[in-house]
């Protein structure tokens, strides 16, 4: 009789705590995080909380987090821990709820950091998501007139941003060229760094949608220059 009692007691306990932790189960945009007066929200950024005491976090659709957490709902005090990476040195976060987003606040340095989360029912795609995929140039500005005709007068190039950070292209002089991309994690910046000897990095604003990408030149050799390029689902001949 002891032992009954005992355990619905502990399935009770268990069930409280779960309608309590109810609120802060799910998956979760952080759409603002702002440190003193600085804003820092990096690009994509989710954390999936699991009913079962596990979490997972990235950016776009790549996992770079996991790890357990807890929640006292009487502090309204929110503890991950990470266990598959560099553990968090800042402790845990207060949390508070307001029109449906969850606020987790924390001292980090001397610095009030405030991180704004909203709901979703999917994971957001990155713009290093949106990139993937081969694109045909329609557009090549330089101060802001037309060098298409000059630059590309054959239509012979097009670029292919694949899914494992590599980029293969064709140049207008017909000739085929690759090399690696790497995207910034907090703003939407791509480097281009060619596996060909004496070709030097390019750096390039990105703007893309799912058929138009845009990218603006920020290195010495493609400053001022806008390059507009058009989604397609097969290699020009």
């Amino acid at each position: 009789m002891k032992k009954k009692f005992t355990l619905t007691l502990l399935l009770l306990f268990i069930q409280f705590t779960f309608c309590f932790s109810q609120e802060v189960i799910g998956l979760w945009e952080i759409k603002k995080v702002e440190v003193g007066d600085k804003i820092v929200t990096p690009i994509s950024k989710w954390t999936k909380i699991n009913a079962d005491g596990t979490y997972q976090s990235g950016n776009g659709w790549v996992q770079n987090s996991e790890g357990e957490w807890r929640y006292d709902e009487n502090g309204k005090i929110f503890s991950p821990k990470e266990t598959n990476g560099i553990r968090d040195m800042f402790g845990d976060f207060s949390v508070y709820f307001k029109q449906g987003k969850m606020f987790w606040q924390r001292d980090e340095n001397g610095e009030n950091v405030t991180v704004t989360l909203s709901r979703i029912q999917k994971m957001p795609k990155s713009t290093a998501d949106m990139m993937v995929g081969l694109w045909d140039v329609t557009e090549i500005t330089e101060d802001e007139t037309s060098i298409m005709k000059s630059f590309d007068p054959n239509n012979k190039h097009y670029l292919f941003i694949r899914w494992d950070r590599v980029y293969v292209e064709r140049t207008p002089d017909g000739e085929k060229a690759s090399g690696y991309w790497h995207i910034n994690g907090n703003n939407p910046e791509i480097t281009l760094i060619s596996h060909g000897n004496g070709k030097e990095q390019e750096r390039w604003i990105v703007s893309v949608s799912e058929t138009e990408m845009y990218l603006i030149g920020l290195s010495e050799s493609n400053k001022n220059r806008k390059v507009t390029y058009t989604r397609i689902n097969e290699f020009p001949k």
